[in-house]
């Protein structure tokens, strides 16, 4: 492990120091994710005075601005050296979606709020969505087939870690600020920080050494229409648009049912997540050892499948069962997780051809999206649809644990098709050395 260490990160060599900084960034960037997303994100737009619409529209934006993805190559193909335009978009991004949303709610209260949270959070998004391509395609140069495996591995390992701990720290900050009866300041207080991480993590990114791209093949609607032609491809981004699809489905609405309905508290949830570390240590040989054997495509299925596991058992947390099962559950999904997010990474690559790549990552970052939107939109309805409670007997279920299992049979459903009519089409790359 040690050599392959000093492989992947060998300072002697600009590769090696490139994939080195590219680790950094995603260490950075699960960090201020994790500080400004998910239920900190949901706890800080609740203490703004949203309610849980107004928190679904803010949410859903970032999403709904992915339609401009295919757009990327048709600005980014203009470009032969690209590093001023990406890092002035993507300081850009942050300083909308971070430092401007953080800012507002803490000088601006009364009517308007809304309205003008969800103008900062589309322009963040969209500044991001036109460059976001340009990193990938940018770096992927210094990641070839023979070690993207182990570097993905490796930062899934990292990933987890400096995610759990930075959720723990804030948490327990969290739930300090809510007793004191200041919870909004000292919630600015953690996203200020990832905005810092933010712009620490923009600062690596812009460190590995750019070359010139080659002039596209196609342009304008040519350009844009490559990736439809392609079959593999497209077939590839049915897993992509799918696992986003079912793996943030209740992303949000499963958050919201923790605080509201079972009264978990910040700092419960944390711990729990920082057993994240632990959990994708361990399960994350056995996942790359399952890709050895098999496939890309064949240990992705398997995570479909388990991933089913997650919602089944999340749909039985109550307050009454939540202190033993809720820890269960957060173990099965941090495992499961860990191999599909693992297989998901390479997604954008294993059938991506070398030219024209900006266009097909730009396709693969809208499908990320739409197929985010799918799922939160799909479990908005739902929820809108379905407001009663059903009963079994002595058991009682919410809409939100409906929707629970609504997951889990949508993703057996799928991962059964997948193996069944999509894997034999898809095997062309058999097994990897990884």
């Amino acid at each position: 492990m040690h050599t392959n260490l000093q492989i992947l990160f060998s300072l002697r060599d600009a590769a090696g120091r490139a994939r080195l900084c590219i680790l950094v960034s995603e260490c950075l960037k699960a960090v201020y994710t994790a500080l400004t997303t998910a239920v900190f994100l949901t706890g800080f737009l609740m203490c703004s005075g949203l309610d849980s619409v107004e928190i679904g529209y803010i949410t859903a934006l970032p999403l709904i601005s992915g339609v401009l993805y295919p757009f990327s190559p048709l600005l980014l193909e203009k470009f032969r050296k690209r590093k001023a335009l990406l890092g002035g978009f993507r300081f850009a991004y942050h300083f909308f979606t971070i430092f401007g949303i953080t800012v507002l709610p803490l000088v601006w209260r009364g009517p308007g709020l809304v309205q003008v949270l969800m103008i900062c959070m589309l322009l963040g998004s969209a500044a991001n969505t036109l460059v976001a391509s340009g990193f990938p395609a940018w770096h992927i140069t210094f990641l070839p087939e023979e070690i993207r495996g182990s570097f993905f591995a490796l930062s899934g390992v990292l990933n987890s870690m400096f995610t759990a701990l930075a959720a723990l720290v804030a948490s327990i900050l969290s739930d300090f600020a809510a007793s004191s009866g200041n919870q909004l300041f000292w919630l600015g207080v953690i996203r200020m920080v990832a905005f810092i991480l933010a712009l620490l993590e923009l600062g690596t990114l812009l460190i590995p050494r750019e070359s010139p791209y080659p002039p596209p093949a196609a342009g304008g609607g040519r350009l844009l229409a490559l990736p439809l032609c392609n079959t593999t491809f497209m077939r590839t981004m049915l897993l992509v648009f799918f696992w986003m699809f079912f793996s943030t489905m209740t992303l949000y609405a499963a958050n919201v049912y923790l605080l509201d309905q079972v009264k978990v508290s910040y700092t419960f949830l944390s711990v729990l997540q920082a057993m994240n570390i632990v959990v994708t240590a361990a399960v994350m040989p056995l996942w790359h050892r399952l890709l050895r054997r098999t496939s890309w495509f064949k240990t992705f299925n398997a995570a479909f499948y388990l991933f089913a596991l997650y919602p089944i058992l999340h749909a039985f947390v109550t307050s009454r069962t939540y202190l033993w099962l809720l820890p269960v559950t957060m173990v099965v999904y941090q495992a499961v997780l860990a191999g599909g997010t693992f297989c998901f990474s390479n997604m954008a690559y294993v059938n991506t051809p070398k030219d024209n790549r900006t266009v097909y990552l730009s396709y693969h970052l809208m499908l990320v999206a739409l197929g985010s939107l799918g799922g939160q939109g799909a479990a908005t309805l739902f929820l809108k649809l379905q407001k009663m409670s059903l009963h079994f007997g002595v058991l009682e279920f919410s809409p939100a644990q409906q929707l629970l299992l609504l997951q889990a049979g949508l993703t057996l459903v799928f991962a059964t098709w997948c193996r069944r009519c999509l894997l034999s089409k898809l095997e062309c790359i058999g097994k990897v050395d990884a």
